[in-house]
């Protein structure tokens, strides 16, 4: 074959060496639905007991155009296994019933994280501020490969002006398992790596109707270099420092923002408040 047939074949067949992956397949074992996400957490509360491993999923995660979430009492690797489980499954769940999903990949089903952790059945009925955004947990995925859960939960505390809304972070190192980073980060975003370095900001408290943030920074193990408060848009201008503008308001009611920078060494590492 001459140079320009060798070529033109390269491109034809692509340039990769092997083949393109593709969303992974798997078959979900499924013992109920609902359209809503207070829905599916009081259908998985009442089904927990008979499916331990079970998992909340959203369609959306197997590339569904239309979003329902689920009640997953398994998931197969293979129709044969799912088939195998269905059968004693419908021993407690009459009306399960096998779905197959391509999983899109780096989703919270791929990360096998509930879309809707357990808590999130508590939330009283009269609690009049919850959205269904508050109810459901999302994946967040770093440039640099990792993933990152912003996983929405409920604590009962009458006196919590926020009705008992949390959103704890973790930092996944495998299937259902990770590090967490926040047991209590409001609008956890503004994500940035570099060199395994990873920061984010939460949103802290108002101010004369601004919103003010902490930033929280860690190493590439998930242990936390720095916390601090009043502080937005952290950036890592080198591997061992941390930039972030410092908020204040002034007698006018107006944002400022002065630029902090925070040396990540040990020492400035123990002296930081530890993430919650």
């Amino acid at each position: 074959m001459s140079g320009l047939g060798a070529i033109l074949l390269w491109m034809a067949l692509g340039s990769t060496t092997g083949p393109v992956k593709g969303p992974k397949t798997v078959w979900l074992v499924i013992g109920a639905s609902d359209p809503s996400p207070a829905g599916i957490a009081r259908v998985a509360k009442g089904l927990a007991g008979k499916a331990p491993g079970g998992l909340v999923f959203q369609t959306r995660d197997c590339g569904d155009q239309r979003n329902v979430f689920g009640f997953a009492l398994a998931v197969a690797d293979s129709a044969v296994s799912a088939k195998a489980t269905l059968q004693g499954a419908r021993a407690t769940v009459k009306d399960a019933y096998i779905k197959r999903c391509g999983v899109v990949p780096r989703s919270l089903l791929d990360l096998r994280y509930p879309a809707v952790e357990s808590s999130i059945a508590n939330v009283p009925d009269d609690a009049v501020n919850w959205e269904d955004s508050d109810r459901v947990s999302s994946a967040i995925n770093l440039p640099d490969g990792r993933d990152v859960v912003a996983q929405r939960t409920f604590e009962d505390d009458p006196e919590d002006p926020l009705e008992g809304r949390t959103v704890r972070v973790i930092l996944v190192n495998g299937p259902g398992k990770g590090i967490v980073l926040s047991d209590d980060c409001m609008m956890p975003e503004r994500f940035k790596v570099r060199d395994g370095l990873l920061a984010f900001q939460c949103f802290g408290s108002e101010a004369a109707e601004q919103a003010l943030h902490n930033v929280l920074a860690f190493d590439k193990d998930g242990k936390p270099l720095a916390n601090i408060d009043t502080c937005r848009n952290p950036s890592f201008p080198d591997d061992s420092t941390l930039l972030c503008g410092e908020e204040w308001v002034d007698a006018r009611g107006r944002l400022k923002l002065h630029p902090k920078r925070t040396a990540l060494t040990k020492a400035k590492a123990s002296a930081q408040k530890p993430a919650h």
